[in-house]
């Protein structure tokens, strides 16, 4: 993988962190709003792993975001 690919994964999970915790949501509370696994979120936001756009659309509206907010960094 390239270190852009990785910076990149990064990104996304520092929004996605950023965002729940404005929201004021535990990482298991939000896991089980957004109908997701809490170490995958744990991974997703510590860019560890590659995101499914079916995972992406779940976290979206468990933020009640459009999914490119997600990607604007």
């Amino acid at each position: 993988m390239s270190a852009k690919d990785q910076s990149f994964k990064e990104k996304l999970g520092k929004t996605i962190e950023e965002k729940r915790l404005q929201r004021n949501f535990g990482v298991r509370e939000f896991a089980l709003l957004a109908d997701i696994e809490h170490h995958q979120l744990i991974n997703i936001e510590k860019g560890r792993v590659d995101i499914r756009l079916s995972t992406l659309l779940k976290i979206a509206h468990g933020l009640n975001v459009e999914p490119k907010e997600l990607l604007e960094f």
